[in-house]
């Protein structure tokens, strides 16, 4: 993996998840993964997929972004002396 990843996770929430990673291969596969592999997974599943939702969020938030904005611009606008 780069040196720059898109996001990192706590020591905690990495555990979190590895955890649910190998649930999820055991209960869906009937696969059993060690903490490596889940790692591995994770990791993949970061460098691979982590863009499209990342990009995905951003896409999500900009129209709001926009209307807050614009209101905040509107609000400035307001306290004008004439």
């Amino acid at each position: 993996m780069s040196k720059d990843k898109l996001m990192t996770l706590s020591d905690e929430a990495e555990a979190l998840v590895l955890d649910e990673l190998r649930v999820y291969m055991s209960d869906e596969f009937d696969v059993d993964i060690g903490n490596l592999p889940a790692k591995f997974l994770l990791d993949f599943i970061i460098e691979k997929i982590g863009p499209h939702l990342y990009n995905q969020m951003i896409d999500d938030n900009e129209p709001w972004l926009y209307d807050r904005f614009t209101a905040i611009l509107e609000d400035m606008h307001s306290f004008k002396k004439d």
